[in-house]
């Protein structure tokens, strides 16, 4: 199946951005007004691009289910795009399970992480709607996809080796609806690069990379008992990142490890995108991060 993926425009004035504050949960230090308005009021856009979902051969942890992913083709980029503060849906999970976290889980042995946002604000984020996608925050952060296009929202920290992890529910999801981490995307790109580490609600996982115009596929989308699949269930997603070694972890369990040097240092966000016909949401309840030696 075949889904475009897109990257959000977002616009926020510095005046406005000069006065916010980080919630006092995090644990580095707040960054200047200056730094903070100057990494987070620059325009993010992004372009859709073709991508393929299917399963790749690779030299990972989980064997694939089919064959490798074809080239995806960069299509025309918006012309304009549309602000909608229409509300994100109200539907609530109807249970919260807690995945029980492998003995390989990086979280378990680092210690107290350098960086904490629980979201219970978007003191962290730009919070505008978009084309693309709504975003509430209630809790957790409510991302929707509103398009058959990929979406996503990126903070202000710029870390080089690290731990990222991310923790998010599902309350509706099936098939290849998917959602994931975005990270090392370059402060000066305009968030035209990055990689995109991301599963799927059937219970598959991929990598890609973006360097406008091209999207590569670095792990075809690849089966992994590790996923909790469908909806009503949370997925803690991990990426270790050392240099040009990357490795994943879905649920404290390491999936793949690859070798890539395209991108050694950037910020980092999260990204939804919906293949089943209607608005598809993932909260995120927890996201922080380690720096790693």
């Amino acid at each position: 199946m075949k889904k475009k993926l897109t990257f959000i425009s977002i616009v926020i004035l510095a005046l406005l951005l000069a006065g916010c504050n980080l919630p006092s949960n995090l644990v580095s230090e707040e960054p200047t007004d200056d730094s903070m308005a100057t990494e987070i009021a620059k325009i993010l856009t992004g372009t859709p691009v073709e991508v393929l979902i299917t399963s790749t051969p690779d030299n990972g942890e989980d064997q694939p289910e089919s064959e490798e992913p074809t080239d995806e083709v960069v299509t025309e980029e918006p012309t304009e795009e549309v602000v909608e503060n229409t509300a994100t849906p109200t539907v609530t999970p109807t249970i919260a399970p807690t995945a029980t976290m492998a003995d390989t889980d990086p979280a378990a042995t680092l210690g107290t992480p350098d960086w904490v946002d629980n979201l219970d604000n978007g003191n962290n984020w730009l919070t505008d709607n978009d084309a693309y996608t709504k975003i509430k925050f209630d809790g957790y952060m409510k991302l929707t996809a509103i398009t058959d296009l990929d979406g996503w929202r990126l903070s202000w920290p710029a870390p080089d080796n690290f731990y990222l992890e991310g923790k998010f529910q599902t309350p509706a999801c099936s098939g290849t609806d998917h959602y994931g981490l975005m990270f090392r995307t370059p402060k000066n790109s305009g968030a035209s690069q990055g990689y995109l580490f991301g599963i799927t609600c059937d219970g598959k996982y991929s990598l890609r990379l973006w360097d406008d115009p091209n999207m590569s596929v670095l792990i075809g989308w690849t089966a992994s008992d590790k996923i909790l699949k469908g909806a009503d269930v949370v997925n803690t997603l991990g990426v270790m990142a050392k240099g040009d070694t990357l490795t994943f972890y879905v649920n404290g369990s390491k999936v793949h490890e690859i070798k890539d040097d395209t991108f050694k240092e950037g910020i980092f966000g999260v990204f939804v995108g919906g293949d089943s016909g209607e608005d598809f949401t993932m909260w995120l309840d927890q996201i922080r991060y380690w720096d790693v030696p």
